[in-house]
């Protein structure tokens, strides 16, 4: 409409301004009214330009898509009341259906889910003193699971400073072996028999982790953080959600501590040269159920080197790193320790190996003698060793599509860390779908696996299959309480698991 008038109005200025013809001024009109349409006019157009003032400009229509015009560029239209534009480059997958980031008093929300089915032909009988082992389903069974649940909320106050804890929600079920006699025990008898306990399966509400870390201006800046955290010793961590496999490695579940409690520091001297250590309670470690309160009157220390020369696609970081400290209950004069060397290396950003190894050793420990299937005589004040390493390669075949390969040795041969002198080995495979890389507008999660370049996904499903030796009979199916009078050199697992990150 306002072009119609804006026409109009130039039209008859024409007209006006023209000098008149001889068939024009015989029908012209008197001057009188000819000022006064040239007022009317004037008025018009005042009136329309703030009309235009007061209107925003409509959005210019873009032209059709052709291969020879190019098409013109909408602005982005001024949303009404209550709408909101759903983004293609996004973030979350709640911006999937048009919803807003997790977020809580500007603090980032996040955290994982487990859920998986599992089978297992036999399980591994660990004697009590050294601890148990998780169950993921009774033998010759399938069950299925949820195995956990987190909730974090993190907080970034300044670049130099921020804040984070998370809460964990776990269903496990840890079993150890002991052993029998009809007048209880096995210690001076001369027959003993070994047996499952019957511990039930447990939901269990824990501070999973927490920091606060400050950044001191000193040099490159140094970090210093108070919380729990997880052990930064190689790759493999205690959550499923953050390990290529459905489960950990031998080295892992006896031969470390998978967390600690305590003050850290950090400092990297050169984007290639990096230094951690810590200040910790105690050796926490999930075979042995070890809390985070301190179980004596000392401290244990730790620390880490890391180099990395080269950066990028290809990719090579290794590290040598250690822990010394007295870790049994209200003992202070006998400490455990462990020297940590690990490597990994990405050739390709979609080949990655990592590997590992620990020799560890503990001063005068004593423990009970072991009864049938792995007779032996008990141990008094005697200095123990411990040596174990996993090597592990994953190849992304296809984009949603990878594969995991991890070989695990451990040789306990004083039989502290698993109850046994025994030589266990584990050949564990792993194909993992990344349902979330189907998605073509959903980014990715932006975090990686520990010390390599491989990008955690939002939804992972892994089918595992692990088979697991021993030198000794070690593996059983027998229902708990019941004494165990033979057992098997293998066992194997298969664990169908679901990992939401969130």
């Amino acid at each position: 409409m306002y072009r119609c008038i804006r026409a109009l109005i130039l039209i008859v200025a024409v007209l006006l301004a023209m000098p008149a013809s001889p068939g024009f001024a015989q029908t012209s009109a008197p001057a009188s009214e000819i000022d006064q349409l040239r007022q009317e006019l004037r008025r018009m157009q005042e009136r329309l330009q703030k009309l235009e003032q007061a209107q925003p400009a409509p959005a210019p229509v873009a032209a059709p898509a052709s291969p020879l015009i190019p098409v013109a560029q909408v602005p982005p239209m001024a949303p009404r009341p209550g709408e909101r534009e759903i983004q293609l480059d996004r973030d979350h997958p709640l911006e999937v259906f048009g919803l807003s980031k997790p977020e809580l008093g500007g603090a980032r929300i996040s955290g994982f889910f487990v859920g998986s089915a599992n089978y297992n032909s036999r399980l591994q009988m660990v004697p009590e003193f050294a601890g148990s082992i998780p169950v993921s389903s009774e033998p010759n069974r399938v069950d299925f699971r949820f195995d956990n649940f987190t909730f974090g909320v993190y907080k970034t106050f300044a670049s130099w400073l921020s804040a984070g804890a998370s809460l964990e929600v776990e269903n496990a079920v840890h079993r150890h072996a002991h052993g029998f006699d009809p007048d209880f025990g096995c210690p001076g008898m001369d027959r003993c028999v070994e047996q499952f306990g019957s511990e039930a399966g447990t939901t269990e509400v824990s501070l999973h982790r927490m920091n606060i870390t400050g950044i001191a201006p000193l040099g490159n800046g140094l970090a210093i953080s108070f919380g729990r955290f997880d052990t930064p010793y190689g790759y493999e961590r205690h959550d499923a959600a953050l390990n290529f496999t459905a489960t950990t490695s031998e080295l892992t579940r006896f031969g470390k501590p998978q967390s600690y409690t305590g003050f850290q520091v950090a400092y990297a001297f050169a984007p290639w040269l990096d230094v951690t250590g810590w200040i910790a309670n105690q050796w926490e470690n999930e075979t042995t159920e070890n809390g985070f309160q301190d179980n004596n009157s000392a401290k244990s220390f730790g620390g880490r080197v890391g180099v990395t020369p080269f950066q990028g696609d290809q990719w090579l970081n290794f590290g040598i790193g250690g822990w010394l400290g007295p870790e049994r209950d209200e003992d202070t004069r006998h400490n455990r320790w462990i020297i940590d060397a690990d490597v990994t290396w990405s050739p390709t950003p979609r080949l990655v190996f990592i590997g590992e190894l620990v020799y560890g050793g503990e001063a005068k420990v004593s423990f009970r003698r072991r009864g049938i299937p792995y007779a032996g005589a008990s141990v008094e004040n005697r200095d123990v060793n411990w040596f174990a390493l996993y090597a592990l390669a994953h190849y992304d075949v296809t984009r949603w599509l990878g594969m995991t390969f991890r070989y695990g040795y451990f040789d306990d041969y004083q039989g502290w860390r698993t109850g046994v002198g025994q030589t266990l080995q584990s050949f564990t495979f792993t194909p993992a779908v990344h349902l979330s890389r189907l998605i073509p507008e959903l980014r990715p999660l932006g975090v990686t696996y520990a010390r390599t370049r491989m990008p955690l996904d939002w939804v992972d499903v892994r089918l595992e299959y692990r088979l697991d030796t021993s030198d000794k009979n070690v593996f059983s199916n027998a229902k708990p309480g019941i004494p165990v009078t033979s057992a098997d050199k293998t066992a194997q697992q298969v664990t169908l698991q679901f990992v939401v990150n969130y």
